[in-house]
């Protein structure tokens, strides 16, 4: 299980860094209830790896997600950035399995998709 960011979306996060002068930074991925679909994804800048976090690197971006929220809540995702149009412009997220809505911010928790089918 695994987090991606697409070049476009890790370019996106590089210059934002390089905009606000900081150095060094992890992009951390979480997530809440709310939404369409019962959970939002949450993304924000942090200089903090806690214990319980992994990391993965990917496009020269070093992602942060607690372990316990990926397996159980947030399951293999992409993050991508859209430029659509100016009302849905921003990071988006991809995921193969479950339900998501159709803006890519609100998906259904991973472990439920797995509880269902058994």
């Amino acid at each position: 299980m695994k987090i991606e960011i697409t070049k476009k979306a890790a370019q996106v996060f590089l210059e934002t860094c390089e905009s606000q002068q900081i150095d060094f930074a992890f992009l951390r991925i979480g997530a809440n209830p709310g939404g369409c679909s019962g959970w939002k994804y949450e993304l924000e800048t942090t200089n903090e790896q806690k214990e319980d976090d992994l990391l993965f690197e990917t496009n020269g971006v070093s992602v942060l997600v607690n372990q316990k929220l990926l397996e159980e809540v947030i399951g293999p995702v992409t993050i991508d950035y859209s430029t659509e149009n100016l009302v849905e412009q921003g990071f988006v997220f991809y995921r193969k399995d479950g339900m998501q809505c159709g803006c890519g911010e609100s998906f259904t928790p991973y472990k439920e998709i797995f509880e269902k089918s058994s």
